[in-house]
């Protein structure tokens, strides 16, 4: 080991500066980029700035040009934030001045040759790198690291708007020094990396992860036998995990350390200590097997390892890219996303996307309904811990994983199950008719319900006026107080006066409004709400939330009002957010035992906001039909009217199914006849059935296309 103390200019010289493939991306951001800056600006005149140690792993070969020149190449184990940040900042300084410009080029500080700049980040960020941040490319962002690249070149450019660049370029050259140590063995360095803290950000367990692994593919294997494979798989999964960079403001209770974790549950299954300790347990489980020199056992776990991870992350940003799912799907993630405290459910969403996913989107989408059953109800309700039925939820997702016999149908018994145990029927009542309701839930939890049972109103109506949710749920939108809070006395209703503290929270009394809205007219008395006299467009009849305008209706709002509201709101919550009052067998549409199910005289009370787009395009076909049609003109009709793939003789089974999953069979055979015939299965809508007038008024009469 040799060390020496010297410029950052000179170390620069020193030779060409690669980064590792165990190294974790470029990750510094702001606070860090401020810190160099601000060391740089208020350094004293003849004093030197310590710019931390700097361990390099010099390599047996050096780096020829084209013509023959000759450089020392190394890698750098330790302090590859602070080198890439210094010569992002460099670059951009000769862009402010042409003296330094001048100066640096004639260095050939940052280009030494003309195939590459002076340092290269990894694999994945090398032609972003090269071609865009040094070079004159617009290529555009691909992963966290290259976007953390760009925003340190843009910071760096608006700083110099103002600062001088000569100044600042020639004191981060000159005066900062740097204590340089070069490594003896190559086989060490990435252990030492992973015990070190380069200044700024802290290692994730992700970046540990691939640096242990790199270090136990070099120890194992005949120089690395794994590693193109261990690079490609750590690049496209922090490629996914860009997600993170871009989510939904109501989905921040995890990072990519928690996405390591929900893989480890899914494929190892759930041990509290090995479930947040995955890494150390790796470790263990690796070094073990590389003491009693089972090197190939070491060698495939390692392979096993990177490629589980991979495709977990995969399944991680499937989730929340919803645009890119099948129209069943993408709505239903939508309202997940929308609602929040998504992470103690991730690990059952990756493990069914992996199960399901694009390719049988129905039973994805009911997956994803009972996951938001649960969270609305324990968590966004109910109030429960963040950690409540973390356990139970890792290990479900580790049995749709890993147990082929574990059915579908077992996956949603098992949600409805974890539901009701923490919040039942009677709990998520008693929750709803809280009379300090207000308080109890967050505002956009309120307004996520509300705007719900606004929907329903609307689709009851045949009507659709309302805003988007995504909408509902900004600072646009407000819980307002039908009866205000601050109403005086002589316009609070004779049957409130006594008790009017107790009831103005109370669920029954709040609906939505537009922040501006309810800023300058919720404290007026209910009567003037209704009617708005001169501002017609502010009264509750012109609004366009249902929720508000369907408040018109009432001559008064008084006690008797406020609590039918309140249990239509209730009755509405408990039908939405159900946990299945028919139980789903575990045998299927073929086993299953229908003596004891209950019969529908009409449809059931979620029939519509469950059908998929599948089942009502072929609801809507069988209507048009009103005769036996054949399934392959039903596949062909719903490719071309409805643009949907069938996937042939086996989705109408499919859908079939799914009925029958929800409710009954008796139920599905009392909705569809089907029978075979030489030319295949033919399917009609039971001309028994007590069904078919509802169904042409909610499909054909009211002329819903959604």
């Amino acid at each position: 080991m040799q060390t020496r103390t010297e410029t950052l200019a000179s170390l620069y010289l020193d030779g060409l500066l690669d980064i590792p493939s165990y190294q974790r991306s470029y990750s510094w951001e702001e606070p860090q980029l401020a810190d160099l800056i601000e060391d740089l600006r208020y350094l004293p005149e003849e004093s030197n700035h310590f710019f931390g140690n700097i361990i390099l792993d010099k390599k047996d070969e050096q780096y020829q040009t084209d013509r023959g020149r000759r450089f020392d190449v190394y890698d750098v184990v330790d302090g590859q934030q602070r080198l890439t940040t210094a010569l992002i900042l460099l670059h951009v300084a000769t862009q402010f001045d042409d003296v330094v410009n001048e100066t640096v080029s004639e260095d050939n500080l940052i280009f030494p040759v003309d195939e590459r700049p002076r340092l290269m980040p990894q694999d994945q960020d090398e032609e972003f790198f090269r071609d865009s941040l040094f070079g004159s490319a617009g290529l555009e962002c691909k992963t966290p690291s290259q976007e953390h690249l760009e925003y340190a070149k843009e910071y760096f450019e608006s700083k110099f708007e103002d600062l001088p660049a000569r100044e600042i370029s020639e004191r981060l050259r000159y005066d900062c020094k740097v204590n340089v140590v070069e490594i003896d063995n190559e086989s060490e360095a990435a252990s030492i990396f992973e015990s070190l803290n380069d200044r700024g950000k802290p290692l994730s367990s992700l970046d540990k992860t691939k640096s242990f692994l790199m270090y136990m593919d070099d120890r194992s294997s005949n120089r690395g036998a794994l590693e193109t494979k261990i690079k490609q798989r750590f690049g496209s999964i922090y490629h996914e995990l860009f997600v993170l960079s871009n989510g939904h403001d109501r989905v921040s209770d995890f990072d990519e350390d928690s996405v390591q974790r929900f893989h480890w549950g899914i494929y190892d299954g759930y041990d509290s200590n090995e479930y947040f300790s995955s890494l150390d347990t790796l470790k263990d489980r690796l070094r073990e097997k590389y003491r009693n020199g089972e090197y190939d056992t070491v060698q495939g776990k390692i392979d096993e390892y990177t490629q589980n991870l991979r495709e977990a992350a995969s399944a991680f940003a499937a989730l929340f890219n919803p645009s890119q799912r099948p129209d069943e799907v993408e709505s239903a993630l939508r309202r997940l996303l929308a609602l929040g405290r998504v992470a103690n459910a991730l690990p059952v969403l990756m493990a069914a996307q992996m199960e399901y996913g694009d390719d049988e989107p129905d039973k994805m989408a009911e997956i994803i309904q009972a996951c938001e059953t649960l969270i609305f109800r324990v968590y966004a309700t109910d109030g429960r811990r963040s950690d409540t039925g973390l356990g139970k939820l890792v290990r479900l997702a580790h049995s749709i994983h890993a147990d082929d016999s574990y059915l579908f149908e077992d996956v949603l018994n098992r949600l409805d199950s974890i539901t009701r145990i923490y919040t039942d029927d009677d709990r998520f009542e008693r929750d709803l008719r809280d009379p300090e309701f207000y308080d109890s839930m967050s505002s956009q939890d309120i307004r996520y319900l509300l705007y719900h049972y606004g929907e329903r109103l609307g689709i009851d109506m045949h009507e659709e006026v309302q805003p988007d949710l995504e909408q509902i749920l900004s600072t646009d939108f407000e819980v307002e107080h039908i009866l205000a809070r601050g109403l005086a006395e002589e316009h609070i209703p004779e049957s409130l006066r006594e008790d009017f503290e107790d009831q103005v929270h109370r669920l029954g009394n709040l609906t939505i409004a537009s922040s501006y809205w309810n800023k300058s007219l919720s404290d007026l008395p209910f009567m003037k709400k209704k009617n708005a006299e001169g501002r017609r467009e502010k009264e509750y009849k012109s609004s366009v939330l249902r929720v508000q305008q369907v408040l018109a209706a009432f001559e008064q709002f008084s006690r008797e009002e406020l609590e039918e509201r309140e249990q239509k709101i209730i009755d509405f919550a408990l039908d939405e957010w159900d946990t299945e009052s028919v139980d789903r067998s575990s045998g299927g549409s073929g086993g299953s035992d229908d003596s004891d199910a209950p019969e529908y005289e009409t449809l059931p009370n979620n029939f519509f906001r469950r059908l998929t787009n599948r089942q009502e395009a072929f609801i809507r076909i069988l209507l048009d039909e009103n005769d036996w049609i054949v399934n392959q003109e039903i596949c062909q009709r719903m490719k071309d009217e409805y643009d949907l793939s069938s996937g042939g003789s086996k989705a109408m089974s499919g859908i079939l199914s799914g009925f029958t999953r929800k409710y009954t069979n008796n139920f599905t055979w009392n909705l569809i006849n089907y029978r075979t015939t030489g030319g295949g299965t033919e399917y009609r809508l039971n001309p028994d059935s007590g069904y078919l007038d509802e169904l042409h008024e909610r499909l054909v009469d009211s002329g819903d296309e959604s």
